[in-house]
């Protein structure tokens, strides 16, 4: 009887011991919860500056066989919004049969600007599909509804086909310098 009441005794102790160090005060609580939206803030922050860095992707563009030779925000006849008109270059010595394209533009403060993509500002795109002969230049426009845009920064393309059956495409990775 002697060691049923020990062995009671003893893990009712235990157990009071254990208990008291698993209370944690306000304070604790608080800080744990501040350090796990510290935490995620971080995790959401390189997220969107991953997805960000996939938005710029030029890699290879220099082997497309296209050179974009002038990138700019025009304001249409009757209209209050600015459209986005790219001129390029065929430079590939094969005929392209289709183009898509993505752009970075800014407002007059050095903002990204409304170019019509509502996941980032800033960020457009668009493609042309009339055909491209070889050493020809061309432009296209694109209707971007923008009320702030001022300046194109920076213009490239996606994704080339020709009309053989190749195509090019950029891969992920590559962040432009601006």
């Amino acid at each position: 009887m002697k060691k049923i009441l020990l062995i009671i005794t003893i893990s009712v102790l235990f157990y009071s011991c254990e208990s008291h160090k698993k209370v944690k005060t306000q304070a604790q609580i608080e800080q744990e919860i501040s350090d796990s939206l510290e935490i995620k803030d971080r995790v959401d922050d390189y997220m969107n500056k991953l997805n960000l860095s996939m938005k710029w992707d030029t890699a290879g563009f220099s082997k497309s066989g296209l050179i974009i030779t002038n990138a700019k925000f025009f304001t249409e006849e009757y209209s209050s919004y600015k459209s986005v008109r790219l001129t390029y270059k065929n430079v590939s010595g094969k005929r392209i049969k289709a183009i898509r394209f993505k752009w970075y533009g800014v407002n007059a403060f050095g903002e990204p600007a409304d170019c019509g993509n509502l996941d980032y500002d800033g960020f457009g795109g668009g493609f042309d599909d009339s055909g491209l002969g070889s050493g020809r230049t061309t432009y296209g426009i694109w209707s971007v509804l923008s009320r702030d845009g001022d300046k194109i920064i920076k213009a490239w393309a996606t994704e080339i086909a020709f009309e053989d059956g190749t195509k090019w495409e950029s891969k992920h990775g590559a962040t432009p310098q601006l």
